[in-house]
């Protein structure tokens, strides 16, 4: 699956449609600019520096901001949700894959509350 020139994200059941706005070698970048807020997601791929164990890590984030402007009334709000992934350059991807999915599952059969716990500070 290659990611398109839209990506859409569905909040509190209301999808937002976000149009990619940049694409190079590494990633993607994809925004919403709204009259009220802003939606932009980021999708990078990168090569980190040799670890202390010697091996060089792949690297691949998504990183999703949404902001709410301010008003005369309301302050600015702001919130980031990131997810990295990484495995060895020379390691291939399957165990990386397995345990991402992992990850997603475990939410998802959890209703989300897991979700609910993380963002009040539980674990």
């Amino acid at each position: 699956m290659a990611f398109g020139s839209t990506l859409t994200i569905t909040v509190n059941a209301v999808a937002k449609v976000l149009n990619r706005v940049n694409q190079d070698n590494y990633g993607s970048e994809y925004s919403l600019l709204g009259a009220t807020d802003s939606w932009n997601l980021k999708i990078r791929h990168t090569t980190d520096s040799v670890d202390a164990d010697g091996k060089v890590m792949l690297r691949h984030n998504v990183y999703l901001e949404h902001i709410t402007y301010p008003t005369s009334t309301t302050p600015l709000y702001k919130e980031t949700i990131t997810w990295t992934m990484r495995a060895g350059k020379m390691d291939g991807t399957v165990a990386l894959i397995h345990a991402a999915v992992g990850v997603v599952n475990a939410l998802a059969l959890t209703s989300f509350a897991m979700v609910n716990d993380l963002a009040v500070g539980l674990n």
